[in-house]
């Protein structure tokens, strides 16, 4: 299951999850916005400086959506 990090108002966050959703993936979504646990997690343990941050598994697979985020 991936885990997808956005925020709201995030162009690229909004493109991330509308192509997982055109290919069927499942994720949960985690909201660095709303969420202090997720923007913890987010910059401490994926080293991430943007959003999207697509995680698969517990491990980092990209942070940022086409060169942007």
């Amino acid at each position: 299951m991936l885990e997808v990090y956005v925020k709201d108002g995030c162009p690229y966050c909004e493109k991330q999850l509308s192509v997982l959703d055109r290919k069927g993936v499942e994720y949960e979504l985690r909201n660095v916005g709303t969420d202090p646990e997720a923007l913890r997690k987010a910059k401490e343990e994926y080293k991430a400086d943007k959003v999207p941050v697509v995680v698969e598994n517990g491990e980092l697979q990209y942070v940022g959506f086409g060169g942007g985020g």
